[in-house]
């Protein structure tokens, strides 16, 4: 991994002023797929508060990664807070994202839990045992994006968006949700063989681990996803000391989410 770190690499956005809310997209997502998807509202953010959201490495218009490393969670994480620290985004933060987001929220919590004062953790991946039944899926993929490039695994993916997202979802986002494949389009076959191999490395971090981020916590899962499995939501709901989850069901429920993350955050910043 490089231990250099320049901000040129980065695609960043910036709203807002005041207590920091840094949000880091999915797995082979990012920024444009995020906004593309129409789940997000961004737009309504509360603008007493900033919000910094940037491409990971590798992804959307940020710059690939050198290695399989680079990709691993506990080193997105540096990146996270690096991004911060370059912005002079007041301390403490609060952290936030989806997916592989999420993860990379929890190890930046865990590595400085000094700079870090709330965490919003959107459908949160796949973890421990239930991962690891996972490992031979991610080596299968890298050695696929390999062959078929982000265009190719875009197509594939397109095909099984029912594996990716819930039917309730699909439906309410006919024409949008293939949006959220802008991102895998655009990767190299490179950054993708590194990214799902990393992928088989992950790991959320150990119930012991998540019993000393004691900073109040959100929580959204959503029913219907294997991928991000409510049973995965749960389980950080009860490690985590001060956390709170809410389970989606319809696409009613997921509509208040942007709510549920402003108010959080303005919660945090009285």
């Amino acid at each position: 991994m490089t231990e250099q770190f320049n901000i040129n690499q980065f695609n960043c956005s910036i709203s807002g002023k005041g207590s920091t809310l840094l949000w880091a997209h999915g797995l082979c997502g990012c920024m444009q797929s995020e906004d593309a998807i129409g789940v997000y509202a961004w737009h309504r953010f509360p603008k007493k508060l900033q919000l910094i959201r940037f491409d990971a490495i590798g992804h959307g218009l940020s710059a690939p990664g050198e290695s399989v490393e680079d990709y691993l969670w506990p080193n997105l994480a540096k990146d996270m807070l690096r991004v911060a620290a370059h912005y002079r985004a007041p301390m403490p933060l609060i952290l936030g994202g989806q997916s592989m987001g999420s993860a990379t929220s929890l190890y930046a919590a865990l590595a400085h839990p000094d700079k870090v004062k709330g965490l919003v953790l959107m459908t949160p991946p796949i973890g421990w045992q239930a991962r690891a039944a996972q490992i031979d899926y991610y080596h299968k993929i890298a050695k696929a994006a390999q062959i078929l490039g982000g265009k190719g695994l875009a197509n594939m993916n397109a095909k099984h968006l029912d594996k990716m997202l819930p039917a309730w979802l699909i439906d309410a986002h006919k024409h949008s949700v293939l949006g959220m494949l802008d991102g895998l389009k655009s990767m190299k076959r490179k950054t993708l063989h590194q990214l799902f191999t990393a992928a088989a490395q992950n790991d959320l971090p150990s119930k012991q681990q998540l019993a000393t981020i004691d900073v109040p916590t959100l929580i959204l899962a959503w029913d219907g996803d294997d991928a991000h499995p409510v049973e995965s939501a749960m389980t950080l709901q009860q490690s985590l000391p001060n956390a709170q989850l809410h389970v989606a069901k319809s696409m009613a429920d997921v509509n208040e989410w942007p709510t549920l993350i402003s108010d959080f955050c303005l919660a945090l910043n009285q």
